[in-house]
């Protein structure tokens, strides 16, 4: 049956880009810009199909490009790998249309073949990617990452030729295109990774310096383990010429005074975070950057452990938090107190107040759980990454738990890396959590919780929770979804596995020197698009 399509065609000169030529010096090649960017951690991978932060999408949004890319301004889709894209009458079938003369940084050239082998991979038992639910908007993924389903040519991609890729979605998503300009559809080269081993294996080491291909405007020059990665310009970039910056530094491992001083002295042009007590200052002097983003802070809860089995348990804990108390210690402004998981502004969701402080409440929960007074509560503890400002937050925290529940929970901060593990392996009683949306919708956030997610941390799944979550999927009119999903939340914050503590808004320093870093609600800044002004 012939279908109808609509077309959507990209200038090769796109928003962004029209914009960056503008204001940005061309380039002098006798002269080396070198940008140096401060992380308050270290990346934990440089794998896409793995990367869970944005310290790791921060390298790897100049490492690899996928089919479209976020526009750093307005975080608009526009040209990655795919210079045009046609979607079916009934928003099921895409067909993105490869760029002429695209390049892996080896020289080989980039293919739609290369896609199909990096959701194959990310579908895959054995990598366990974090972003594995992403890929089940397309038709049959789910049935094959849970074995139901055998052949893979049957999932929904396919290379129709080296240059056409089609994807077959599940169910129509208005918002397939800006999912794409995540990093976990980032293509992968697969020759690459099989000469350091399994293309299927999580701890193929295809990353380290020295062996890994990548395909986007810069390649991997050093990693200093616990200390910097530097990137440098890649030359089989197809838009090499409009990639400004020469060289780029991600400073790791200091904390924000130092990253403040390092400031100071230009030895960074952007930092990661400001110390809390700094803020207002750098708000008069003009070097500020706050943004109100699109996420939410919270704590997990270990749901399959005792105590933190106990729903009751559970709630004691939440509702004898000050969250003003820690709003103030952020001095971020007011506004930002949590009482539910999603945050105010995601497109097309009325946000809720689903619970508030209640200390007395508190103390008859953990008296009814068996712990009157925080009598025989068992020794727990909290488990953090070390950042100053998680660790004030945690000693606040632990101090109302002392004071208002009369239970001890201990403090543990380590690195990043570790942190990672223990949390995916569930090697805790609470620990830190957070999320910054993927997209801007209400179930970057609710899908967190379906008991087939990798991110759902706290081990507590709800039958009625996954049942909405696949009626909204399905769900074409707006107001009945919101409303789905809606009380999908409102099902999840009733059962509490997590603590939400405040919707985050995030703090850099950034040099009047620097251009193209824009404030935008995800925190994404493709490096592509940054450039020294004159």
């Amino acid at each position: 049956m012939k279908r109808s399509f609509k077309i959507f065609l990209f200038a090769f000169a796109f928003i962004a880009g029209c914009r960056r030529q503008e204001e940005k010096e061309l380039p002098q090649p006798q002269v080396s810009k070198v940008l140096k960017i401060g992380s308050a951690v270290e990346a934990a991978t440089l794998d896409p199909q793995l990367a869970q932060g944005l310290a790791e999408e921060k390298v790897i949004s100049g490492l690899f490009e996928g089919l479209l890319v976020a526009d750093g301004h307005t975080l608009q889709p526009v040209p990655g790998m795919a210079q045009s894209y046609t979607v079916s009458e009934d928003g099921r079938e895409y067909r993105f249309f490869l760029r002429d003369h695209i390049f892996w940084s080896n020289g080989d050239p980039v293919v739609a073949e290369d896609f199909v082998n990096t959701l194959k991979r990310g579908l895959s038992e054995g990598l366990a990617s974090p972003w594995v639910e992403f890929y089940f908007v397309l038709k049959n993924a789910k049935s094959y990452y849970d074995n139901n389903l055998v052949n893979f040519d049957k999932v929904g991609i396919e290379a129709l030729s080296p240059k056409v890729l089609k994807f077959t979605l599940e169910y129509p998503i208005d918002y397939f295109p800006a999912l794409l300009t995540h990093w976990a559809w980032s293509p992968v080269h697969r020759k690459s990774i099989e000469h350091m081993g399994r293309f299927f294996d999580r701890d193929n080491r295809w990353t380290q310096v020295g062996a890994i291909v990548s395909n986007g405007p810069y390649c991997l020059k050093s990693a200093e383990a616990g200390s910097q990665i530097v990137l440098q310009k890649n030359e089989h970039y197809w838009d090499a010429v409009n990639v400004a910056i020469d060289c780029v530094h991600f400073i790791s491992g200091v904390d924000a005074s130092t990253e403040e001083n390092m400031f100071i002295t230009e030895a960074l042009h952007i930092t990661d975070n400001v110390p809390m007590d700094k803020i207002k200052f750098y708000q008069e002097q003009g070097t500020l950057q706050l943004i109100t983003s699109l996420g939410s802070f919270f704590y997990w809860f270990n749901c399959q452990k005792p105590p933190y089995n106990d729903v009751r348990v559970r709630k004691a804990l939440s509702l004898a938090v000050e969250r003003e108390a820690i709003e103030n210690l952020r001095k971020r402004g007011p506004g930002f107190r949590a009482y539910s998981l999603v945050p105010p502004g995601t497109r097309g969701y009325e946000h809720q107040k689903l619970f508030q402080e209640d200390v007395d409440y508190a103390r008859q929960l953990l008296a009814e759980a068996g712990y009157p007074n925080g009598e025989n509560f068992p020794i727990s503890t909290l488990t953090f990454n070390g950042t100053d400002t998680l660790r004030i937050i945690a000693e606040a925290v632990q101090e109302m738990w002392r004071r208002n529940l009369n239970i001890e929970i201990n403090l543990q901060s380590i690195e990043w890396n570790v942190f990672l593990d223990e949390r995916r392996q569930h090697k805790f009683d609470i620990i830190r959590g957070g999320w910054i949306g993927d997209y801007n919708d209400a179930t970057t956030f609710l899908n967190l919780f379906h008991s087939k997610s990798e991110n759902n941390h706290a081990q507590w799944f709800d039958k009625t929770v996954n049942e909405m979550l696949q009626e909204a999927t399905q769900e074409t009119d707006p107001v009945k979804r919101a409303q789905i999903l809606a009380q999908a939340e409102a099902l999840i914050i009733e059962q509490m596995p997590i603590i939400p503590l405040y919707y985050e808004s995030i703090c850099h320093l950034v040099s009047p020197s620097i251009g193209g870093w824009d404030p935008n609600i995800l925190d994404w800044h493709p490096l592509k698009f940054i450039y020294f002004k004159k």
